[in-house]
């Protein structure tokens, strides 16, 4: 058991590294869009109320 998991944590290791720059773009443009979608929907519920 102690054998294997060092080498899946190291492989693991290697595949997070690779795309890591990938990942954390991807968060900030879903995160950004979430922002610009969540103020326009707050905006839209402001402006909307009688």
């Amino acid at each position: 058991m102690s054998d294997d998991k060092p080498k899946k944590v190291s492989s693991w290791d290697k595949m997070v590294h690779a795309s890591f720059r990938k990942v954390v773009a991807f968060d900030l443009f879903c995160i950004g869009m979430g922002i610009v979608m969540g103020i326009g929907i707050g905006v839209f519920l402001i402006a909307g109320m009688p």
